[in-house]
């Protein structure tokens, strides 16, 4: 028996032809495929189509509807009599509301009463496919159906919680928007990372992109005590853990490979030291690391699902890892599908699990080898990055992360790092954020101050990540100016 309940059904419909105004109130969430039954079905499409054009109803004119296109039914009934017994249901306009929001519930129910056949129905024909292409598709139904049967949001007035919001969190409130980092001066400008949005670093091949990733994910799974998966496109396990050796102890990996620290007392002092942290972060379970290798995207967010699932408790944000944005097995391009289009599919797809689990998604993405020099400079913007238009659609955050050239180094001096990371778009804001330029005056090399753009500074040592300011500290140093309140008169634009 499927499930349904006609005595809801009619419920609603009763509702909606006793009172007309209440249509628009249930409209955006109740659909003709809420209804089971052909004759509720046909009056409730009927009674959209009168709405839509701005037409009233009463019972005698649905069915003079009804009969006039020519619908017939199974059973042999009077449709005057029918919308008439209908009308005599004793209904108010709050019950209907109820009965609407219910009716949604059971279709949903039958949605994934189906979903569960569908499912039956795969297993049964498709026992040729690999494990986890088999896993893979059952997953696929789950997501499609899952998507389908969510209830859409409506619209709703801009400012009616507006005075509650403010208040409520004033009386409860927060360090941070999103999930803190390890990186100070990142969570004071953009806030930390956010849930259900996309994070992505733009790096040409060797210049620390998948460091970067590892380091910001495991640490800010321990900042905010909840886990990270890293999918890995290019390295094994057991590689990463000899990075994550080198990066908790100082050491370098070869000497940790080869065993050679053991020759060295002050090596083995650091690698020694380091147990127990390792330790903590194998029982807690911080970061689990999966070799994905060449498989797609289907198989990949398959394996994410189920992870999220046996991982990640309610209430909680996990963050993921997939390192990094390429094509892989079965997605190659043809003659129909360009790069950049299979390209902009996978980040739509992430964006879209991003929103599913609630959680936050780290990526990164080669730059273009023609847009790496110009005249002899470094490219620092958005058109050195592949498919740039897709990721700034879809990206809360994009930077580029590279090596600082040695001219910089020897400009900026020693202590602000190695690396720099040049934001190219944020969508959210820090406590301090500057808005959407956040630009810094600079003397350059001739001497003139002019204004450019702000930037992280950041130390690769060993795998070892950390933060050394942005370019206001740097500007600070050179000027020797204090920072006031954790504000800078360098802060801002130009007028």
């Amino acid at each position: 028996m499927p499930i349904a309940s006609l005595q809801v059904e009619k419920h609603v419909l009763s509702g909606i032809i006793k009172y007309p105004h209440i249509f628009h109130d249930i409209a955006p969430f109740v659909k003709e495929i809420d209804f089971s039954d052909q004759i509720h079905a046909t009056v409730y499409l009927v009674i959209r189509s009168l709405a839509e054009k701005g037409e009233k109803w009463d019972k005698v004119l649905l069915a003079e509807k009804i009969k006039n296109i020519g619908v017939t039914f199974k059973e042999d009934i009077n449709i005057y009599d029918y919308i008439d017994n209908l009308s005599f249901i004793p209904i108010t306009i709050p019950a209907t509301i109820d009965s609407a929001k219910e009716l949604v519930k059971i279709r949903i129910r039958r949605d994934i009463e189906h979903m569960g056949e569908d499912i039956i129905a795969f297993a049964r024909v498709n026992g040729n496919l690999s494990l986890e292409d088999f896993i893979a598709g059952i997953d696929s139904i789950y997501g499609q159906k899952t998507n389908v049967i969510e209830q859409q949001n409506q619209p709703e007035n801009l400012y009616a919680r507006v005075e509650e919001m403010v208040e409520e969190r004033g009386n409860q409130p927060i360090e941070e928007t999103g999930l803190k980092t390890p990186y100070l001066e990142f969570n004071r400008l953009y806030g930390g990372l956010k849930s259900k949005h996309v994070y992505a670093f733009a790096s040409r091949p060797g210049q620390g992109k998948s460091t970067l990733l590892e380091d910001l994910a495991i640490k800010t799974a321990r900042v905010n005590d909840t886990k990270a998966f890293v999918c890995d496109t290019e390295m094994s396990t057991e590689e990463i853990r000899w990075r994550a050796a080198s990066a908790h102890s100082s050491v370098p990996e070869w000497y940790l490979e080869t065993g050679q620290f053991r020759k060295n007392k002050d090596m083995t002092d650091k690698v020694r030291a380091v147990w127990p942290k390792i330790r903590d972060y194998k029982e807690k379970n911080y970061v689990t690391h999966y070799h994905v290798g060449d498989k797609n995207l289907d198989q990949i967010i398959s394996m994410i699902r189920r992870w999220h699932a046996a991982n990640i408790k309610k209430g909680q944000q996990g963050i993921i890892v997939y390192d990094y944005l390429k094509l892989t097995s079965g997605e190659n391009v043809s003659e129909n599908w360009a790069e950049y289009q299979v390209m902009g599919q996978k980040i739509n797809r992430l964006k879209r699990l991003a929103e599913e689990l609630d959680c936050v998604i780290l990526t990164a993405i080669q730059l273009n080898r023609s847009g790496e020099r110009r005249g002899g400079e470094l490219v620092d913007d958005s058109s050195a990055i592949a498919i740039s238009d897709r990721l700034q659609w879809l990206g809360a955050f994009i930077a580029i992360f590279r090596r600082k050239t040695l001219d910089e180094i020897n400009r900026d001096g020693t202590r602000f790092g190695t690396h720099k990371m040049i934001p190219l778009k944020s969508r959210f804001q820090g406590r301090d954020a500057a808005g959407h330029h956040d630009l810094i005056r600079r003397t350059n090399d001739e001497g003139e101050m002019v204004w450019t753009n702000n930037f992280l500074n950041f130390s690769v040592m060993n795998f070892e990540v950390t933060e050394m300011g942005s370019l206001r500290d740097i500007v600070e140093a050179e000027t020797h100016q204090p920072r006031p309140n954790d504000q800078n008169p360098n802060d801002g634009a130009p007028l």
